[in-house]
């Protein structure tokens, strides 16, 4: 079942209501009119909304211009207010502000129905268009930030990626583990999915700040994941545990249990080292297997090097923007 959006509802209805009113109060004549305009001004974001406002401009201009010449050359027919539709649909497409269509068509309609476009009327349509835009947009302004839930969904990433790292360390002394690592890269995918959604919504709703690091992490994180089904693409290969799969299994274990932060970083990236090197100086393989079972682990700390260095950047990221 779809959410509703209870703010979104609230100021739809009171920002009508408000327009209808003071265009009321003002005297002009269409007034309820005012109201519908609020509906079509309110966006989803303020930059939507704004962007909008613009296109609406436009559209009030054109189509005053349009119906002027249209019902003043052809008469005030039906025939004529065809012709200006198709005009103006012809337009707006064209300029591609194809959502104010129907004001124009119900602003050209007052002109058709009072028989005249004079300075009077074109004062009349500007005031209704002037009320609901500017009401519609004053209301879009207030669009609660969704910054700490971005934060929260930041941590849960973390976590997840950290149990999806869990999960192929267990998997390689335990390749039965297959389930537990393939559900919580799922939980992963949507975490990421919901989270870049977040981001653009906090993006399009300030207007002032510039808040496009949180997109920027996301990409980190969506690299992070790569590395992960890289790893476990490789461990799936293996086709046996020798002894140096225990050692490194242990090590994923470690980092996944580590806290984030830039000094535990850079010390498993320093043990990560040492153990490459450490399995540089052991002796040759004896046969094929032992040779290609150890290629895929070596492969596998290349990998976890590129994670580490990857979650330390990440890591600055959140401290210079996330936790001032």
């Amino acid at each position: 079942m779809n959410k509703v959006n209870l703010l979104k509802i609230i100021k739809l209805s009171l920002g009508a209501s408000l327009a209808i009113f003071i265009a009321w109060l003002l005297k002009l004549e269409y007034s309820m009119v005012a109201g519908v305009i609020v509906l079509l001004t309110i966006k989803n974001t303020k930059k939507e909304t704004l962007k909008g406002i613009i296109g609406k401009i436009y559209g009030f201009i054109l189509c005053t211009i349009f119906s002027y010449l249209c019902f003043n050359i052809l008469g005030y027919h039906l025939t004529s207010f065809s012709i200006f539709i198709f005009v103006i649909i012809y337009l707006c497409f064209l300029l591609e502000i194809q959502d104010v269509i129907a004001m124009c068509v119900v602003i050209s309609s007052h002109y058709f129905l009072q028989g005249e476009i004079s300075f009077k009327w074109i004062l009349n349509e500007a005031g209704i268009f002037t009320i609901g835009a500017g009401i519609g947009v004053i209301i879009n302004m207030y669009i609660p930030t969704n910054i700490n839930k971005i934060y929260e969904g930041q941590k849960k990433l973390q976590k997840e990626v950290s149990t999806v790292l869990i999960d192929i360390a267990d998997f390689i002394v335990n390749p039965n583990n297959k389930d537990m690592y393939n559900k919580d890269l799922n939980t992963l995918n949507a975490l990421i999915d919901s989270s870049i959604s977040e981001a653009y919504n906090n993006i399009n709703n300030n207007l002032l700040s510039d808040t496009r690091f949180f997109l920027d992490h996301m990409e980190i994180i969506k690299h992070q994941r790569d590395i992960l089904e890289n790893l476990y693409s490789y461990v799936s290969q293996l086709s046996s545990t020798p002894p140096q799969a225990h050692i490194i299994s242990a090590f994923i274990h470690k980092i996944g249990y580590s806290d984030f932060d830039i000094e535990t970083g850079n010390l498993l990236l320093d043990e990560l080292n040492r153990l490459m090197l450490s399995m540089k100086n052991q002796p040759l393989p004896i046969d094929r297997v032992e040779f290609e079972n150890r290629a895929i682990l070596f492969l596998c700390l290349t990998e976890l090097k590129q994670f580490l260095v990857n979650r330390k950047h990440a890591q600055m990221l959140r401290d210079n923007n996330f936790y001032k």
